[in-house]
């Protein structure tokens, strides 16, 4: 049986989803709370019985798309919120007995076309076989080593570790950052990395600012900047710390100032701070190549799924899906027009020549 949770449950939501395999940050109260103040999505909490008991549970979010079409999502993609999805006792009921249950439900209760989940607990075969959709999501891990930094260090490729010790050389200094004003810089950062590489950010500076809040007041945040000596601020990011993983949200460096080397420094403290309470694993938050220098693996057990009540209706929600990211490419382009951030005076005389590989910010 599903039914949805009731006050007492929605009380205790965090220790009721921490009994199960898999919960993450983003199934609990905070995260829940953060996506809907951006989103205007109406936060459900589901619960599975079996003989009386609770055998699962998933948290999600209902909204409109249009006037009539109902989507139910855990989580929608665009929403930084890279995995939730349903949480049960593997002992006690299988993925497809969960999913086959959920999607009737959703109709009958709610009105429901649409459905996406993203998790890597879900089999495969057996949502398949429900209607499904599925593609993966790649992510990379760094593991952690509570108690041996050397290890971790060890872990990181040789050049990156020369490069980690040129910007401690080089007297660049990383700080937490607990001051909302950190957000703006953030922003701005995050906003010339995205037009570097031919698109456009994907969220405004305010839900950027909510995201600060929310992890803040619940404990969940890290907040990093890298500066060089004289105090300008080079390279910053977002992590968010729950149990035993580290999470990255996003990072940035000013471009012209890449020499220094501010983003190993940055990723680096990052993991020390994660070591120190316990962490044991940096989930890097999406592809690319260059977050393997840190010691990352790839993390090929996520899955988005996604269910349409209509073949047409998946149809479209693919068409609209291209539509967006070609928008963003194109007021991406525009803004890679505008002049680029230049090297203060103070700085001038150290600047360097940018190398050829790039960092970029995590897939957000």
């Amino acid at each position: 049986m599903i039914r949805e949770a009731t006050p007492p449950e929605v009380a205790a939501w965090d220790e009721l989803v921490a009994r199960f395999a898999g919960c993450r940050i983003f199934h609990k109260t905070v995260w829940l709370s953060y996506v809907a103040s951006f989103s205007g999505a109406r936060a459900v909490r589901l619960v599975f019985e079996q003989g009386g008991e609770t055998v699962g549970c998933l948290p999600g979010f209902l909204l409109r798309k249009g006037f009539v079409l109902r989507v139910f999502a855990s989580p929608l993609i665009g929403w930084q919120t890279e995995s939730m999805g349903p949480l049960f006792d593997a002992a006690r009921v299988s993925p497809r007995e969960v999913c086959a249950a959920l999607v009737p439900f959703l109709k009958a209760r709610y009105g429901v076309h649409h459905v996406e989940l993203t998790s890597a607990h879900l089999d495969r075969g057996a949502l398949a076989g429900l209607g499904f959709r599925g593609r993966p999501v790649a992510t990379y891990r760094v593991p952690l080593f509570p108690g041996d930094e050397a290890r971790a260090l060890k872990n990181i490729r040789a050049k990156t570790r020369n490069q980690l010790r040129k910007a401690i050389k080089l007297g660049l200094v990383a700080r937490v950052e607990e001051d909302e004003s950190f957000v703006a810089e953030f922003y701005d950062q995050i906003r010339e990395v995205f037009a570097r590489r031919g698109k456009a950010v994907p969220f405004a500076e305010e839900r950027v600012r909510k995201c600060f809040r929310h992890l803040q007041a619940a404990g969940n945040l890290l907040a990093l900047s890298v500066s060089l000596p004289a105090g300008t601020c080079v390279a910053t990011g977002l992590f968010m710390r729950d149990g035993q993983e580290l999470h990255l949200w996003g990072w940035a460096h000013r471009t012209a100032y890449r020499w220094y080397c501010p983003t190993e420094l940055l990723t680096w403290t990052a993991m020390q701070m994660g070591m120190a309470a316990g962490c044991t694993t940096l989930d890097m938050a999406g592809g690319g190549d260059a977050k393997l220098k840190f010691g990352a693996l790839a993390d090929a057990t996520l899955y988005q799924w996604m269910w349409s009540r209509y073949a047409w209706l998946a149809r479209a929600r693919d068409l609209a899906e291209r539509a967006y990211r070609w928008q963003q490419s194109a007021r991406g382009r525009l803004a890679r027009r505008r002049p680029a951030t230049e090297v203060g005076p103070a700085h001038a005389a150290a600047a360097r020549p940018l190398p050829a590989e790039e960092l970029t910010p995590s897939e957000l």
